[in-house]
């Protein structure tokens, strides 16, 4: 019930946000911009994107080596299923579909997996505060982004103290001992190994720095659907759009964020002084350079994997490295 309540309050977030800013748009503004757009450029920013995913699938790999010698491949195909799903299944519900797969095909607890996501989310967050932080010394940011960073810095700073003693909990507790404990020490200690990539310096440090390169890489794809409206706007601008769209699609919304997505984005832009349909544009391009590829090629991967022709799930254990 709780759920459904969610996902109702999600839906009627994204539509009250569309319908204000279709009440504030000149819709003969908007279509002459897609018609004069450099699609060259946006082509070339959903080429990046699918970048951007296989740096996201990269990362998987890496926080998973504690617990499996994952291939990319599989990584990769199973991100993309996610993403996919996250695209149209309320609840972020790829991710949950994704930890399915991973625990199939690499013989991951579904425990682990799940730690491994909130870890995922978790050096997102950290390379978007670093961004910001950067960011901070050479611009300014509107207040609500301000705001929305501090609250998304403690969140992420709690985050990580419950990540670590999740950790020290299962490292402390024997296998033998964990049987005999009680239900939430078991979940606990479960959901524990899928933090053992923290124990490593090396890790850490390299996950930390692919997560600020995946950020920069996203922003070079904002960076491309400007210059396909003309928007030759500071080097910065599309790092501040990065961060605030970021820190909207926090708020429960339909799948995909729709609402939050383009609300934050022309809130950012025309704090810029751009105008609300170029501003508009470039969010509602942004936004579809995201879906469409992501979720067709997810749709694909997805349809061979319940017909049984994925390669990986039918002949090739995730366990192997190749």
């Amino acid at each position: 019930m709780k759920k459904k309540a969610f996902t109702i309050v999600g839906w009627l977030i994204s539509i009250a946000l569309i319908a204000i800013l279709a009440s504030r748009l000149d819709f003969e503004t908007l279509w002459q911009g897609i018609k004069n757009a450099g699609w060259g450029w946006l082509l070339l920013a959903g080429s990046i994107n699918i970048g951007v995913i296989a740096l996201k699938a990269l990362r998987w790999k890496w926080m998973m080596s504690p617990s499996a010698a994952a291939p990319f491949r599989g990584i990769f195909r199973a991100t993309m299923i996610g993403l996919a799903g996250n695209n149209v299944l309320p609840a972020r519900g790829g991710d949950w579909y994704k930890i399915y797969l991973l625990g199939k095909w690499a013989g991951v607890t579904k425990a682990a997996l799940t730690s491994i996501t909130g870890l995922d989310k978790l050096f997102d967050g950290v390379a978007i505060l670093i961004l910001f932080g950067a960011l901070s010394f050479h611009s300014r940011f509107p207040e609500w982004v301000r705001h929305g960073t501090t609250i998304v810095s403690v969140v992420l700073a709690v985050s990580l103290l419950i990540s670590i003693a999740l950790l020290i909990h299962h490292r402390r507790l024997p296998d033998d001992e964990a049987i005999g404990r009680g239900r939430l020490s078991r979940l606990a200690k479960n959901l524990g190994s899928g933090m053992a990539m923290l124990a490593s310096k090396n890790l850490v440090a390299s996950t930390v720095a692919i997560s600020i390169a995946i950020c920069l890489t996203q922003v070079g794809t904002i960076l491309c659907c400007q210059l396909a409206f003309g928007a030759h706007l500071d080097i910065w601008v599309p790092a501040l759009v990065y961060v605030a769209i970021n820190l909207a699609i926090i708020v429960p919304s339909a799948p995909s964020g729709v609402g939050p997505f383009e609300a934050a984005a022309v809130l950012a832009y025309t704090w810029l002084g751009l105008g609300k349909e170029t501003a508009f544009n470039i969010a509602l391009l942004y936004h579809a350079v995201q879906f469409f590829p992501v979720t067709a090629i997810g749709f694909v991967y997805y349809l061979r994997d319940i017909s049984g022709q994925s390669s990986v799930a039918r002949d090739k254990p995730l366990t192997t490295d190749h």
